[in-house]
């Protein structure tokens, strides 16, 4: 009797430490303003490591990310990007729908190819997403407009673009400019 009770108190240990460090996805739909005026409803989520919701707003690495656009203009049907990179512009200029993200670590850094700077664009083409060099991100869409270095705070699914634009989601640890000269000190 008391192996057996000894097995299952193993095991309910296994059970609550692979709970307590497992991931989490949080999810938020956000409002982005677009370079030509118009104001669009993203979805957000993220699978985090690390996630905290303590008392305001919240960081976590963002090991993967989903960004969910409705642009009828590029496809009739949800347009979904999903990297392991934090996004941090999603825009359109010249007719066309970029995505920019950056590395949150190291990792990332090297699975994306260590490039200088660490920005990594896509464009939507042909119904798909391509990987597009940095040179060939326009400098019009250098400013970010997604929440970048935060979560919002625990059971907040739908962030405004006032709360973007001011108080404890403006900035963070985040850039809010893509820089050509940024040097990270990811190696």
């Amino acid at each position: 009797m008391l192996i057996k009770l000894f097995h299952f108190l193993v095991l309910l240990s296994f059970l609550l430490a692979g709970s307590v460090c497992a991931d989490q996805y949080v999810t938020w739909k956000e409002e982005v303003k677009l370079n030509d005026g118009r104001i669009i409803i993203v979805e957000q989520r993220k699978r985090c490591e690390g996630a905290s919701t303590g008392g305001g707003y919240a960081s976590c690495i963002a090991r993967e990310a989903w960004l969910t656009i409705d642009l009828p203009e590029f496809s009739p049907q949800s347009i979904v990007w999903h990297e392991n990179l934090a996004p941090m512009v999603l825009n359109v200029t010249t007719g066309k729908l970029y995505v920019i993200g950056w590395p949150p670590t190291e990792r990332e850094f090297h699975l994306y190819g260590s490039e200088r700077p660490p920005y990594f664009g896509f464009v939507w083409e042909n119904n798909r997403w391509k990987r597009i060099p940095f040179t060939e991100i326009p400098e019009a869409i250098y400013d970010a407009n997604l929440i970048i270095g935060h979560i919002p705070k625990s059971g907040k699914d739908y962030v405004n673009l006032d709360e973007k634009l001011g108080g404890e989601m403006k900035g963070g640890n985040a850039r809010r400019r893509i820089d050509p000269k940024f040097v990270s000190n990811l190696n």
